[in-house]
């Protein structure tokens, strides 16, 4: 399975939000980064990694949000975050 990155953020806001969206969509995640976001919160942004084929149903959610910060990468940005 080919994973994109989605969005990164290091707002604990925006992370539960995304994460909420996703999970009520039906769209697998990975939150790369989540378990050590408590301890180096601006270092290490949370990554959001879906497999390609969800990325036009996951997209127009992301977008459609208002981030507290912007988002730190995006889907055109990279070709394989891992």
């Amino acid at each position: 399975m080919s994973l994109k990155e989605l969005v990164s953020t290091s707002n604990i806001a925006d992370i539960a939000l995304i994460k909420s969206l996703l999970d009520a969509e039906g769209i697998p995640y990975i939150a790369q980064g989540e378990n050590f976001h408590a301890v180096r919160p601006l270092i290490e942004p949370v990554r959001f990694l879906i497999p390609e084929e969800d990325v036009d149903r996951a997209r127009p959610l992301i977008d459609s949000l208002r981030l507290s910060i912007v988002p730190l990468a995006g889907i055109d940005e990279q070709d394989d975050p891992l």
